[in-house]
């Protein structure tokens, strides 16, 4: 993802976390894109909703550690966005 998109990228995000549902969430900038962590699995669905509307390219991942009390890791699901549609606004519907 070049820089254009993602600003674009993070316009969308601030946009949607504000007049979305409370997500408790982290994202950061990667060299490629942005990963974002998440702590619900309700979270995890509603975000991936969301990127699929917008045609994202994107890798999950969880992380599971049964009966670890020592669990450092507080953000169970993960998602690292490649790339998007950048007319991802006129599209949405065909994408759903």
């Amino acid at each position: 993802m070049d820089k254009s998109k993602k600003e674009e990228f993070m316009k969308s995000w601030q946009l949607f976390k504000s007049i979305g549902p409370t997500i408790l969430s982290k994202i950061e900038e990667g060299q490629n894109g942005y990963y974002i962590e998440l702590v619900s699995f309700q979270d995890f669905m509603t975000v991936l909703n969301f990127l699929g509307q917008m045609a994202a390219q994107f890798n999950v991942d969880y992380c599971y550690e049964e009966g670890n009390e020592y669990k450092i890791e507080t953000y169970d699901y993960q998602i690292t966005v490649i790339d998007f549609d950048i007319n991802w606004k006129n599209r949405s519907t065909q994408y759903i």
